[in-house]
């Protein structure tokens, strides 16, 4: 019984791929994922971290994209975070299409298909952005948020939020971000 191999595309194929498509790719060594849709709770959640954080960085140089912009966080994995910041943002372009390079925070909204490997794996992944401060992951079926922070020695600390009276302070980025109000359209 013979299997066929996985298809694997170069960065260039993969950029011409995004370049051409009306979906969302992420690209992670060679192999191409097409992005799926997400739910109400996951936009609501996005949507209302993007503009906490949107409000309190307005009068700085660092900025907060919201799901389509693509990350590098590696030479062969390109991401596209739910809620990104960086701090004088910079890109790479290739194809003409802009990738991020230096995100601060990097945030993922979990679902119950994804909860695992945004928790582990992307992690992997992300810890590779030598900009990368903080990594929050929210929970869109319960009040629960974890800030993963990396420390001056690079290594990794964590907090867990699991009420609407908790705050999310980002002082890198002289941010917080409010359980109550990341939550507001919510419905459970």
């Amino acid at each position: 019984m013979s299997t066929n191999p996985k298809r694997l595309y170069s960065l260039e194929e993969y950029f011409e791929i995004e370049k051409n498509s009306d979906i969302k790719h992420e690209f992670i060594y060679g192999e191409v994922f097409a992005m799926s849709g997400a739910s109400p709770n996951h936009n609501r959640i996005a949507a209302a971290i993007g503009s906490q954080l949107d409000q309190q960085l307005v009068d700085t140089t660092c900025e907060a994209f919201i799901n389509d912009l693509r990350t590098k966080t590696h030479n062969q994995i390109y991401k596209y975070p739910d809620v990104v910041v960086a701090c004088d943002p910079r890109f790479q372009t290739i194809r003409g299409l802009e990738s991020l390079t230096n995100p601060i925070l990097i945030v993922e909204v979990l679902s119950r298909t994804t909860e695992n490997f945004d928790q582990e794996g992307k992690f992997q992944e992300y810890q590779q952005i030598d900009s990368l401060r903080y990594y929050l992951l929210v929970a869109q079926n319960e009040v629960s948020a974890t800030l993963l922070i990396r420390e001056d020695n690079n290594t990794w600390t964590s907090q867990s939020f699991n009420t609407l009276d908790d705050v999310i302070a980002l002082p890198a980025i002289n941010c917080s971000l409010t359980m109550r109000r990341t939550y507001l359209r919510v419905q459970f």
